[in-house]
């Protein structure tokens, strides 16, 4: 689809910086990979300010061209890590969350039904003292532990010290128990350390990766893919386990097609061979690890014969991609994933087996493998001692014994059903939790329990309709946040600055928190006149002034800790037997396995197939689809489908499905893409899109929405995170002259 001025999509790209300030114009004539280059035709900018982004939590440093009190376009940050000089598509698309004529403006509180999405403007004051009052009713009445936040993003954490200040142990992001609680809690066990955001990948001297079901470029981890592109030119090796032919799987030395769910028999199979043939990395295995001996015993069966089997892939295959670990070891990044909350007790298990098979090519902080990051030393501001907290919901429940954060599914089901005690208050900022959280129903039952509702938000999603108060943040190109500490072999601190002026009655979370925080009594936890009287106090021994970072951006410290073990070195991990623990006592001890085991995933009931998503390039979850550039870019998503399958239901390429569960939840319409690069039994779709808030006039009903499909997911006893690739559905082709779609019934 050509934009309306005539342009395609592909010069415009070239242009998002250049055409939202200046109109388009012809497409410069060079400019490299993820650097989009204005024009010389755009007007000039009359200062550069550096600061990092926000769309994703990879949060790369950049440097705003400024004209004025407007964006002319963003550049990726010359020294920053996470950029390397360049910025994604949607880093680039920073202009259009500034301009988006349908952003929030003012703060406002409800006057129709909840749900309804009627609100009248209000003035700041009067919105925290509704919000307050509404506050302080609860905690007489429930105690401070009947109030809850959900957030997301740099802004959360401040918001996070005002609500523990006001006594509340109930805090939750999704990207712990819907995204990464598994992985964490899986290298926990066995190393006695929690990995890093961005991952400690040595992608620069890797000789060879290993992807479970990791999008890397469909996902566009910025340096990560930059990263992994170099180590392919200079020919490391590549695995890819995906039942999906992912646009990295593509480019695979050896793509494993693996049924969902069987990727932990592939790792059994490789543990088997590394440690029958006696190859494993035996210096690393013999001087730092615990439990080989149960491990052997324990993989015996698990020959790639009886793997081949379960993940329905040629054995051959599982053998060869091990040679190509084995060659290359200790230089393997056994990829641990991102999103990793698939199928419940299984993701820990994964979490674990690929984490015992980065100890046995003896890969864990060393060369080319996954190393030791060092974290930068900031100070704190100083605050008064915060209060005792009462349990949270997950550990007066006794439920997750090793999740190391609470959970957002704990708090819903107590919101939900008032056990084990009840929550009425929730304070949700920059997060949907409509579209974040398996099961619609489930959540919008839990609103209904609430008797206050406070949503921070830039743009009107679906849970911002659900609200009482709604209070109106600045972009991230508008504000100050806390600094970025950002790990890695060079720790650094990066700062985040306000490059334009909201032309809203918008607010910072920074400063929400120290206002609403006076109105709740909390007032003296933000004890300062302006943010960069905090940030000062922050920076005191860093090594760096706040006005040294307002002019480079970020400043690099020397690292804490040497990025590599000698493995012949005597170390003491934080494990409780000193070691890392191939063999685990503490699941041991709490009726968990030890050691990691497959367990097969059922078939699909006849007639309906499992349901699969993933990320594009072009958004992040679902923030960015009313983004005016990248919707131009990126409108609308399709479901991948086999051709077999969709012959036998009478669906033709491009032609419009419905996708239905087996409660007759539905979305769509979206077009069918039939290809072999799906398995059967199994659809895939992006998640992000089919958005039902009428508010974000550019995303409303484009495409489909996984998770209003998704009322079935299977909950991880360990850590609790929520597997979401459970869900069966229906897939029906419709007739768009006849056929009302959900967005048409009003």
């Amino acid at each position: 689809m050509a934009a309306k001025s005539g342009v395609s999509r592909r010069d415009l790209f070239k242009l998002v910086g250049a055409g939202a300030a200046a109109g388009v114009v012809a497409a410069p004539s060079e400019a490299a990979a993820f650097r989009l280059l204005p024009p010389p035709e755009a007007p000039v900018a009359e200062r550069q300010v550096p600061s990092f982004c926000e769309v994703c939590f990879w949060n790369c440093g950049l440097v705003a061209h400024v004209r004025k009190n407007r964006i002319m376009h963003l550049t990726g940050h010359p020294d920053h890590p996470g950029a390397k000089g360049k910025l994604c598509g949607r880093g680039n698309s920073g202009a259009g969350f500034v301009t988006d004529p349908d952003r929030l403006k003012y703060p406002m509180v409800r006057v129709g039904k909840r749900g309804e999405g009627k609100f009248e403007r209000v003035g700041w004051k009067t919105a925290y003292r509704t919000i307050a009052e509404g506050f302080a009713r609860i905690k007489e009445r429930y105690g401070p532990q009947g109030l809850a936040l959900f957030y997301h993003g740099k802004g959360g954490p401040i918001l996070r010290t005002m609500m523990v200040a006001y006594g509340s142990p109930n805090y939750a992001a999704p990207a712990y128990a819907q995204c990464k609680g598994p992985r964490d809690v899986g290298y926990k066990l066995t190393f006695g350390e929690t990995l890093s955001s961005p991952e400690p990948l040595d992608l620069e001297q890797s000789r060879c990766v290993v992807l479970f079901g990791s999008h890397l470029g469909e996902n566009a981890h910025n340096s990560q893919v930059q990263e992994l592109v170099q180590a392919r030119a200079r020919g490391a090796r590549l695995v890819v386990l995906d039942p999906r032919m992912s646009t990295v799987a593509s480019k695979a030395d050896v793509w494993l097609p693996v049924r969902p769910g069987s990727d932990t028999a592939v790792l059994l199979a490789w543990i088997h061979l590394l440690i029958k043939s006696g190859r494993y990395h035996r210096a690393f295995v013999e001087n730092q690890c615990t439990g080989l001996e149960e491990l052997a015993r324990h993989v015996e069966p698990f020959t790639p014969a009886w793997a081949a089997g379960q993940a329905g892939v040629d054995a051959a295959q599982i053998e060869r991609a091990l040679e190509l670990m084995v060659a290359a070891m200790p230089a393997v990044v056994v990829h641990p994933g991102r999103h990793v909350a698939w199928y419940g007790e299984v993701d820990t298990q994964r979490a674990r087996a690929q984490a015992i098979l980065t100890a046995l090519l003896g890969a864990w902080w060393a060369p080319g493998g996954i190393y030791r990051p060092s974290r930068p030393k900031l100070a704190d501001f100083p605050t008064p001692d915060l209060p005792d907290l009462p349990p949270d919901v997950d550990r007066a429940a006794g439920r997750f014994p090793f999740a190391k954060e609470v959970t957002t599914n704990g708090i819903r089901e107590a919101t939900r059903t008032g056990k084990p005690y009840p929550i009425k208050g929730w304070l949700v900022h920059a997060t949907n939790l409509v579209q974040s959280m398996p099961n619609v129903h489930e959540t919008l039952e839990a609103i209904e329990q609430l008797d206050m509702l406070v949503v921070s938000d830039i743009q009107p999603s679906e849970i911002t309709r659900y609200a009482d108060v709604l209070l109106p943040e600045d972009t991230y190109l508008e504000r100050y946040d806390d600094l970025s500490a950002g790990v890695g072999k060079r720790p650094y601190v990066c700062l985040r600055q306000p490059a334009v002026q909201s032309p809203h009655d918008t607010r910072p979370a920074w400063r929400i928190a120290k206002e609403l925080g006076k109105e709740l009594g909390v007032g003296d936890f933000f004890a300062f006149e302006t943010f960069e009287e905090y940030l000062t106090e922050r920076l005191k021994g860093s090594g760096t002034t706040l006005e040294e970072l307002k002019r480079k951006g970020i400043h690099f410290q020397e690292p804490s800790e040497p990025p590599y073990l000698d493995p012949v070195t005597p170390f003491h991990w934080h494990t409780p037997s000193g070691k890392v623990e191939l063999y685990s006592k503490q699941l041991a001890e709490k009726g968990f396995d030890p050691l990691p085991r497959h367990a097969p995933l059922p078939d699909p009931p006849r007639g309906m197939m499992r349901l699969l998503y993933g990320r594009s390039p072009l958004h992040t979850f679902g923030r960015t689809q009313n983004n005016p550039i990248l919707f131009d870019l990126d409108p609308g998503n399709c479901l991948w489908i086999n051709p077999r399958c969709a012959a036998a239901l009478g669906i033709k390429n491009g032609a419009p499905v419905m996708v239905e569960n087996s409660h007759g939840d539905r979305t769509g319409p979206m077009p069918a893409k039939l290809t072999e690069r799906m398995q059967e039994k199994t659809v895939y779709m992006i998640h992000g899109f089919g958005h039902r808030s009428k508010q974000m006039r550019l995303a409303c009903c484009s495409g489909g929405s996984d998770t209003d499909v998704i009322d079935n997911y299977a909950v991880d006893p360990i850590t609790g995170g929520t597997g979401m690739r459970v869900q069966y559905v229906r897939i029906r082709p419709v007739n768009p002259d006849k056929e009302l779609y959900p967005c048409a019934m009003g």
